[in-house]
């Protein structure tokens, strides 16, 4: 049996709506945590998913000393990825995780994120091993609390 117009388009504005949530539930749990990360988000100019592999950049000033000779201390920044999964969608494949990683590796980010919400069953970060490209749980206090 196929689908209305008018079935489709419930069907895609409760995408929209659980996307927005995951969104929204990823940025305040880790808000938690973090003093001073700043959290900038891609959705589209009416809240839906965004294209490109990055959801959500979390950025903050480096406090360590750089190691590049003429910058001081909070001249750079410390960044993290995320990927932000809500509802039933389905889980970064291979070639996301490819692309994160080429991606990480162009902007030095500390850590690739994907943060998964599914209403009453799970919530929760996992941080990507890129050696073995396998996502590990972690917690908001161990990736922003620092």
């Amino acid at each position: 049996m196929t689908k209305t117009t008018q079935e489709w388009r419930l069907i895609f504005e409760e995408a929209r709506k659980t996307g927005k949530m995951a969104n929204t539930l990823a940025k305040a749990l880790a808000k938690r945590y973090s003093m001073r990360w700043r959290f900038v988000d891609f959705r589209g100019p009416k809240g839906q998913e965004s294209a490109g592999v990055v959801d959500i950049v979390a950025i903050r000033k480096c406090g360590k000393l750089p190691t590049v000779p003429g910058l001081k201390r909070l001249d750079l920044f410390d960044i993290i990825l995320m990927q932000v999964k809500g509802g039933s969608a389905a889980n970064p494949t291979a070639e996301d995780i490819k692309r994160l990683k080429i991606v990480g590796k162009q902007y030095h980010a500390q850590n690739i994120v994907l943060f998964q919400w599914q209403k009453k069953k799970k919530v929760g970060f996992l941080k990507l091993n890129k050696k073995n490209e396998k996502w590990k749980e972690t917690s908001a206090a161990e990736l922003f609390g620092r």
